[in-house]
């Protein structure tokens, strides 16, 4: 078991995330945080094959009654075949952090588990309810989308903390569905609950090179952590903050009337440190893209 402490505040974990992997099961470990205290928080930070950083947020579990320790576990997730996981916990509490890294502490590291051998008998399974409308997801392109952080806040007030992240310049939208380019108008609206969720309203016009302009309206949540309200209103912020958005778009140019049709939905992140939206976009298929 590792720990790290700071001022009299530490936490331990287990690195019990390697012998899961090899069970084949979902990887995840144990936190425990000493002294308990309604403010702590944890999270890991977690990179796969040296890809980027990310980050998961753990769950609370309660006290355990014969240590004091609060308790909180973490879910992480499984490295593809021949990847490696290497992640570490830090924990959080009232703006203040503790890093195993910035210790000199290792981070842990898990191998994929291996994969089953092909004698292995395998039998299909049947889910109990399965669904009764086929769905197919298709892909149509990638938003990387700048914004401005937002200097004037309208702040807390009755109805959540009120936030404005206008559209910078240099906004794109690439991919086979679509190639173009962010106006620099609109932004999102957004309202953050008492939850750390921020709930958007976001709109924006799309260039499209030699076509027109293809519109966009729509909503959705960022997740920014439990203590994420608490931060903004203070005018901090995490590092990044997983989004799920449900896009919709209108245009008159004909060849393109065919995104009018489609319920969309992305898959991304906002990098708050620069200020920057991406994610991708996917529509629910089959699509006809018969001119209008």
């Amino acid at each position: 078991m590792a720990e790290c402490w700071d001022s009299g505040v530490g936490f331990s974990w287990t690195p019990a995330v390697a012998e899961a992997a090899r069970r084949g099961q979902s990887l995840g470990t144990l936190i425990r945080v000493f002294p308990a205290h309604p403010a702590n928080a944890v999270k890991a930070i977690y990179s796969i094959a040296d890809g980027p950083d990310r980050e998961v947020r753990g769950s609370p579990l309660g006290i355990d009654p014969a240590s004091g320790a609060q308790i909180f576990t973490l879910a992480l997730p499984d490295p593809p075949p021949g990847a490696e996981l290497v992640w570490r916990p830090v924990l959080m509490r009232s703006g203040r952090s503790i890093d195993p890294k910035q210790k000199g502490i290792a981070p842990e590291r898990v191998a994929s588990a291996s994969p089953p051998s092909s004698d292995a008998p395998t039998s299909p399974v049947t889910p109990s309810h399965p669904a009764r409308f086929p769905l197919e997801p298709v892909f149509l392109f990638r938003v990387t989308a700048p914004v401005y952080p937002d200097d004037d806040p309208v702040g807390e007030t009755p109805d959540g903390l009120r936030l404005l992240f206008a559209l910078r310049d240099g906004g794109t939208v690439r991919g086979p569905g679509l190639n173009g380019d962010i106006l620099h108008k609109g932004g999102d609206w957004m309202r953050v609950r008492p939850d750390g969720v921020g709930v958007c309203a976001i709109d924006a016009l799309i260039r499209i090179p030699d076509r027109g302009i293809v519109q966009t309206e729509y909503n959705g949540l960022v997740d920014f952590g439990p203590d994420g309200y608490a931060q903004l209103a203070r005018g901090g912020s995490p590092r990044r903050a997983p989004l799920r958005f449900a896009p919709r778009y209108l245009t008159a140019v004909p060849e393109l009337k065919w995104i009018n049709r489609l319920q969309c939905f992305s898959v991304g992140e906002v990098d708050l440190e620069r200020h920057i939206v991406e994610y991708d976009l996917y529509a629910f298929g089959p699509i006809d893209r018969t001119p209008g």
